[in-house]
């Protein structure tokens, strides 16, 4: 089985899919090296194969550098862009989610964002947590898929939950 394949497959068996902003970015600025693999995600979305969410937060994540750049245009885009994923909900961050990912942060560091990421999936029952890469194989019971590993074929899938 190719690398897609394998995708496809933990995707679908996951039924629950939390989809991180880099995901998203590197489908929407359309890096050659990842398509087959966000298209996965995309087409199993459109396709109803499993469900998928984000934070707010991606939105957050997404606009930043076409703001900074002065591309307001550009950030109008990728919102329309992302208001027409078909199947991803946007799931607020609420006061539970920032609670929950002040203990993330607390118990493996990193960036804010990502611990809001981390507990927006984890508030959401997924059973995968979709990156373009990470040093964590498993978040509380919580398995990880990396685009990197499938794109080069390093792994079999996520680490089992």
């Amino acid at each position: 089985m190719n690398e897609t394949a394998a995708f496809r497959k933990v995707l679908a068996e996951a039924g629950i899919v939390y989809v991180d902003a880099s995901v998203l970015a590197l489908h929407l600025v359309g890096d050659p090296r990842y398509l087959p693999l966000t298209r996965v995600v995309l087409g199993g979305l459109r396709d109803r194969d499993f469900t998928a969410f984000t934070s707010a937060i991606t939105i957050y994540q997404l606009l930043v550098e076409p703001y900074r750049s002065g591309h307001e245009a550009v950030a109008e885009r990728v919102e329309m862009l992302l208001a027409a994923v078909h199947g991803l909900e946007i799931g607020p961050v609420s006061a539970t989610i920032a609670r929950q990912a002040a203990q993330v942060k607390a118990q493996i560091g990193g960036e804010l964002s990502r611990a809001i990421q981390i507990a927006t999936a984890l508030a959401g029952d997924s059973e995968i947590y979709v990156t373009r890469r990470s040093t964590l194989r498993r978040i509380a019971g919580l398995g990880v898929a990396q685009l990197d590993a499938y794109r080069r074929g390093e792994s079999d899938g996520p680490a089992a939950p």
